[in-house]
């Protein structure tokens, strides 16, 4: 006799299901997804299925019920290899364009433009984030690099709490984590030699997979030799201990090693989650508005979602958690009335924590490169020519090596050079060092492409982590249908224009070394040896200068009055309770290294704090 469901029996078709899910490996996997339309309640519930957000849905589900807020769907259906196959990431995925003709692509991503940048040739300047279950983890380049000691204790001090010190922190990334070790045989290259410090690993960590690519891109190796012929060797330790200055690395990357698959938040967190916990996700699916009750502070009961235009309310017993990401956690506190009051009133917000500081402080770091032809092959070049392409592709497939395996993986990172550093103002000069001394002013990213005739174009980009601009984030209304208006801010402050300027010399410097020239095979590209002056110079990085995608702290946190403060040290929000944001947003400043790694070490951190009642 068949079961017949009806809109009534829906709650005790949850109730079942999650009786089973306590039972191991016996849930079905269909059973993790809420239903449009109809009204529930959780423990939990999290705004975002993205970096942070997955993670902390994930270890809260370990002990209390857990809704998930996504507004995208599965990567692996809705943007395929592109966001799967490791090289892909570098080839792939056309949304990434930083410029305002970009491709849309409405499944993945938010087709965020930001307003005229008045200082970058007033460009407006299309910022991807990931719009899908793992969120930017599911789009980024995936390589997984630690910040270093002096920036955290800044990060502990400036929020007054030492639980924040690298040292502290270091239990966090190794549980969100699982390393293997590089596979000699698949990289098959002496000349990437791989050193690192397991003691910050730990072999039974978290479901996040961090590996070494399985095929090593011949071009980069040169370009890792040039940038070690400036002084910048071999770091022995890793970029994952806490120390970058002064050193280049092999990085690994989030890239599971069995199949060479990206490991995303999605990929590991979340399924985890669905096999061993009852989380329920609610994909396609966007955060309209945090809801409150009437008590003093204002407490986070629920949030009003709407799935393709049907609207209902996911109810929170306990708290509501925003993990919407830089750019939206501060639209969607905005819309909910939490942020500066003038702003909310202007678009008849009811302010229930007027707090200035919400969709300001905007760190966002620049990038730009310099490029010339090169004479050795690389992964896009030799995956590029049709009668290479086939076995690249079987080897892949059978061995999970070769090209398609691979995304990049040699950073450098270094403090100016006294040379270039006198050459700074005072004022410059004196707002670096509020820096810690650990902190790099210039990191190396080096990277291979197809040119024309199969043959390949070689890449030193320099982006700066010690910005000194800032923008910020606000709304256009009181619908989180409208996009957030985002002024980014780039060159604003002229120190930074100073420190580019630098790096780009230092850039050439780099292209100057004897690994360089032996592969060169013609002039330089971009810019053009005819840009030679300081002014030609800053001029070029205005008109080319992009983003590296380690947007931060729009959502700062900090002590309960600092200006730009939004949430605690807990990352609860100031000025209402049951409510925090848990992501890049929550960042006090942006992070040397690649904030990647920082994000999840959050997510686990305060997934801990909100288990044990803080």
């Amino acid at each position: 006799m068949g079961i017949r469901l009806n809109m009534l029996s829906y709650p005790i078709l949850l109730a079942f299901l999650s009786v089973v899910a306590a039972a191991p490996n016996r849930r079905l996997y269909s059973s993790a997804f809420g239903y449009p339309g109809q009204n529930a309640s959780f423990d939990y519930v999290v705004i975002g299925g993205g970096t942070a957000g997955l993670v902390v849905a994930a270890r809260l589900a370990e002990t209390a019920s857990v809704a998930v807020i996504e507004a995208g769907g599965f990567y692996e259906q809705d943007n395929s290899n592109n966001s799967v196959v490791p090289l892909l990431s570098l080839t792939g995925i056309a949304f990434i364009d930083p410029t305002a003709t970009f491709t849309p692509q409405p499944l993945m991503d938010w087709s965020l433009l930001s307003q005229p940048v008045t200082n970058a040739g007033n460009r407006r300047i299309h910022y991807a984030q990931g719009k899908t279950l793992g969120g930017s983890s599911a789009i980024n380049t995936m390589s997984y690099v630690r910040g270093t000691i002096g920036s955290y204790q800044r990060w502990a001090d400036t929020v007054g709490d030492q639980s924040y010190t690298f040292a502290n922190l270091l239990k966090y990334f190794k549980k969100s984590c699982h390393l293997t070790p590089p596979n000699l045989a698949k990289r098959n290259s002496t000349n990437a030699t791989v050193l690192y410090d397991p003691t910050v690993f730990d072999s039974s960590g978290g479901p996040l997979q961090v590996s070494w690519n399985n095929w090593v891109d011949p071009t980069l190796t040169w370009l890792a030799k040039a940038v070690q012929a400036i002084g910048l060797p071999l770091s022995p330790k890793g970029f994952n201990s806490g120390q970058l200055n002064g050193y280049g690395s092999w990085v690994p990357s989030t890239i599971s090693p069995d199949h060479a698959y990206r490991s995303s938040s999605e990929s590991s967190f979340l399924r985890q989650a669905i096999r061993d916990t009852g989380i329920i996700v609610y994909p396609h699916t966007q955060a309209m508005k945090v809801l409150f009750d009437s008590s003093s502070p204002p407490k986070a009961t629920g949030v009003l979602v709407s799935t393709q235009g049907l609207e209902y309310q996911i109810s929170a017993n306990k708290e509501v958690i925003v993990s919407a990401g830089t750019f939206h956690s501060p639209q969607l506190l905005m819309v909910s009335g939490i942020g500066p009051s003038s702003v909310l009133e202007s678009y008849s917000i009811p302010v229930l924590s007027d707090l200035p500081g919400v969709g300001q402080n905007l760190w966002d770091p620049i990038s730009f490169g310099v490029s010339y032809p090169v004479s050795t092959p690389s992964g896009q070049s030799l995956t590029a020519n049709p009668a290479l392409a086939p076995g690249f592709v079987q080897q892949y497939l059978t061995n999970a090596s070769g090209p398609f395996s691979s995304a990049a993986g040699y950073l450098s990172c270094e403090r100016i050079p006294e040379a270039l550093r006198r050459n700074l103002s005072a004022s410059t000069q004196a707002k670096l060092a509020t820096f810690p001394s650990d902190w790099p002013e210039i990191e190396y990213i080096v990277g291979s492409f197809v040119g024309a005739n199969l043959t390949t174009i070689a890449a030193i980009v320099a982006w700066i982590p010690t910005p000194f601009s800032r923008g910020n984030v606000t709304i256009s209304s009181a619908s989180m249908s409208d996009p957030p208006v985002i002024n980014l801010g780039w060159l604003t402050d002229p120190s930074d224009g100073e420190v580019a300027v630098a790096a780009f010399r230092r850039l050439r410097t780099i292209w100057g070394t004897a690994p360089a020239n032996a592969i060169k095979t013609g002039p330089e590209l971009l810019p053009g040896s005819a840009v030679q002056s300081y002014a030609d110079i800053l001029n070029y990085i205005r008109q080319s200068a992009t983003q590296i995608w380690h947007a931060c702290a729009t959502c700062a946190m900090g002590k309960e009055g600092d200006a730009n403060a939004v949430v605690d040290s807990k990352a609860r929000v100031f000025g209402v309770s049951g409510l925090r944001v848990v992501d890049a947003s929550a960042f006090p400043f942006v992070q040397p290294g690649h904030i990647q790694s920082s994000v999840y070490a959050l997510a686990e951190k305060i997934a801990d704090d909100i288990k044990n009642g803080n």
